[in-house]
Parts: structure tokens; sequence; C-alpha cells
């Protein structure tokens, strides 16, 4: 199962796209991958998807070690 989320630029002058790259950046250290990426009225919107953590089978991982 997949999960989602939605994230956008903040509207501050001194925002930078490389401010932005990094926001990305960290969330892809987490597991996030960016599905879509677009502008909407001057603002850099994305959206991200990751595989939703089960916590029965990680539980049950630990069960058979």
């Amino acid at each position: 199962m997949k999960e989602y989320k939605f994230i956008h630029q903040k509207l501050v002058t001194f925002k930078k796209d490389d401010d932005f790259e990094e926001l990305l950046n960290s969330y892809a250290s987490t597991g996030w991958r960016v599905v879509n990426a677009f502008v909407h009225r001057g603002l850099v919107k994305a959206i991200l998807e990751r595989d939703k953590k089960d916590n029965n089978s990680a539980s049950h991982s630990i069960e058979n070690k």
C-alpha cells in the first residue's frame, strides 16, 4: 500500500529553489519520492509517494529472528 504527501514551496521572498530542493532531498532520505511536480500561481508544488509502513509485517519479521 502507498501513502501520499502534498508539499509546496513557501510563499516567502527569501525562499529559493535550492531551499525547495533541499526539502525534497530531506523527504527522499526518509523514503519519499516525487511522483508529480508543477507550478501553480508561481509556487512549486509536489506530490510525494512512499510505501506505507505495515506495523504487522515489522513485528512479524522480528518474531522470525
